[in-house]
């Protein structure tokens, strides 16, 4: 018995497996994303902390450092 059909049978299933599940999530996504009673991401631009907003901007964050190196004494002497 020959069983070389079964591999590109199993292959063009998954295929098709996978595509049906990337269209069905795509429709639900837009539908979600047109619908205005969703809350909006606390990572979109237009969400409720107006994008990234935990994120420090980089001159910031390097006073911090600097700030907590001076006061760290050191370990090794």
């Amino acid at each position: 018995m020959q069983y070389t059909w079964i591999v590109p049978f199993l292959f063009m299933f998954t295929l098709l497996a996978v595509c049906i599940f990337a269209l069905v999530n795509k429709q639900a996504t837009e539908e979600r994303k047109d619908d205005p009673t969703v809350p909006k991401s606390t990572l979109a631009k237009d969400g409720p902390q107006g994008g990234v907003a935990f994120l420090l901007p980089l001159d910031e964050l390097r006073r911090r450092r600097r700030l907590q190196e001076k006061d760290v004494e050191p370990v090794l002497e």
